[in-house]
């Protein structure tokens, strides 16, 4: 695991680089640290996919932590961010920039478990499926789509359709293998016959519809209401409980 520490206090950059070894050699796991002392040093030698986290400072001098997460969203919509900070004021600020977690100072071996937990469990998930899809005369292909980029799937005449913000794909896959290649963190949920939903796109459930945050509409059956009201408040609970980065 490659980790990079963006923090301009000396003492606070020692301790949490202390803490993470420790952390990580509890694991049996090894990690490589790298340090900048300012957001500016860190912007200028970033090089996207280089690094499994970013851990930043929200008080730099200059270019400040929230700052830096911006321009790095802009290169990695993935990367892990964890902000350390002293103050608890910005979950607004984190929020938008999808951050993995916080760090409050003064840190702990308790608070640095906890964090380093989190970064596992987002590593470990899939970004991506593979589908076959058809090319024609009994010949499938491979593609991969982002788990991130997916509306919704619906499944009909042996064909899974899947709806993303970049095209269509179309696979024949059954309904049961396309939501076996899905996590299972309450994400995708079934609100249909044959019909999966990524609750990240849904911007509301009204009485019968979901409304899509690219302006479509998926109906449901209308008793069916109560428990896909309650599975996206659950879902946008957990997702703003853990930063916005939940999968």
């Amino acid at each position: 695991m490659h980790l990079i520490l963006v923090e301009d206090l000396e003492t606070d950059r020692d301790q949490l680089a202390a803490l993470i070894r420790e952390e990580c050699a509890s694991h049996r796991e090894s990690v490589d640290l790298s340090f900048y002392a300012s957001g500016e040093e860190f912007w200028e030698r970033y090089r996207p996919k280089s690094c499994d986290g970013l851990f930043l400072d929200i008080l730099l001098g200059g270019l400040n932590g929230v700052e830096v997460a911006r321009k790095v969203r802009e290169k990695e919509a993935r990367l892990p961010i964890i902000f350390t900070t002293t103050e608890r004021d910005y979950a607004v600020d984190g929020f938008a920039v999808k951050a993995t977690d916080y760090l409050l100072k003064p840190l702990t071996s308790e608070k640095v478990a906890r964090c380093m937990g989190r970064l596992r469990e987002y590593l470990a998930a899939p970004s991506s499926i593979s589908l076959l899809e058809p090319s024609g005369r009994g010949h499938s292909v491979p593609v991969d789509v982002a788990l991130d980029d997916i509306l919704y799937g619906q499944y009909l005449d042996h064909v899974m359709t899947v709806y993303t913000r970049s095209g269509v794909y179309r696979t024949r896959s059954s309904f049961q293998d396309f939501m076996a290649q899905l996590p299972h963190t309450g994400r995708f949920y079934v609100c249909g016959r044959g019909l999966v939903v990524n609750l990240s796109c849904v911007t509301r459930v009204l009485d019968c519809e979901l409304l899509l945050k690219n302006g479509e509409q998926l109906f449901f059956s209308r008793n069916r209401r109560q428990e896909i009201q309650q599975a996206y408040a659950e879902w946008t609970v957990d997702r703003s409980r853990k930063g916005g980065w939940a999968q």
